[in-house]
């Protein structure tokens, strides 16, 4: 599956506020393919990953940056597996998000960047870290909106849109700007990553010259422009 086209926090920096458990509107923010990522422990085969992040509008949060104030959305990102295998993580997570599951066509090879400034609702979970005992915020699941939500958003189209500039990068069609936005974290995964283990040497140099694809088909009825 080819793409085109996250808060981390810096060493010593302060504790950020998890996101509240609970289920919040979000608004797809970053869709950054991790290309092949290698594993550890009972399955040490590499995985191809993505990370999507979201805003959550609801849920402000207060910064300082360059000696300034800064308030904003707060946000929330997820690993997941790049599949849609009936045992993925990434399937039903989607699925939930379009309330439909995917076509025979679809499965053959979904864009994953039509996601991006997509509207859902997130169900976000508390979880305490098992060696800092610190709490923390994960994403458990994804909904539709339901139509009162869709009718609110279309009375008011600007809480559709994100804050922030919205982020699709793929290591398969490397831009630096974008690369650059990136924290380190999530850099050096990409840095990090490993070939495909299936792929030969011609299907890899085929795949570098294949321009990713948007998918028409993720449609959540919000006017965004």
């Amino acid at each position: 599956m080819a793409f085109a086209p996250i808060k981390a926090s810096a060493k010593g920096g302060k504790d950020f506020e998890p996101i509240p458990a609970g289920v919040h509107m979000a608004i797809c923010t970053w869709v950054i393919d991790l290309g092949w990522q290698p594993q550890t422990g009972k399955y040490p085969a590499p995985k191809h990953q993505v990370y999507l992040k979201f805003e959550i509008p609801d849920h402000q949060v207060t910064w300082t940056k360059d000696g300034k104030e800064h308030t904003g959305p707060g946000t929330i990102g997820r690993k997941f597996g790049l599949s849609l295998s009936e045992k993925s993580h990434l399937r039903p997570f989607l699925v939930g998000w379009r309330g439909k599951e995917f076509t025979a066509d679809e499965l053959e090879g979904f864009d994953i960047g039509s996601v991006i400034g997509k509207i859902c609702q997130l169900n976000v979970i508390h979880e305490k870290g098992e060696k800092d005992g610190k709490v923390y915020a994960r994403i458990a699941g994804a909904f539709a909106l339901v139509k009162e939500q869709k009718q609110a958003l279309a009375a008011n189209p600007a809480r559709a849109k994100p804050s922030s500039e919205v982020l699709v990068y793929s290591p398969e069609a490397h831009d630096s700007g974008i690369y650059d936005q990136l924290p380190e974290w999530i850099q050096k995964m990409i840095d990090d990553r490993v070939e495909d283990p299936a792929m030969t040497l011609s299907e890899r140099q085929t795949a570098d010259q294949s321009p990713a694809t948007a998918a028409e088909d993720f449609n959540d009825d919000i006017p965004f422009s």
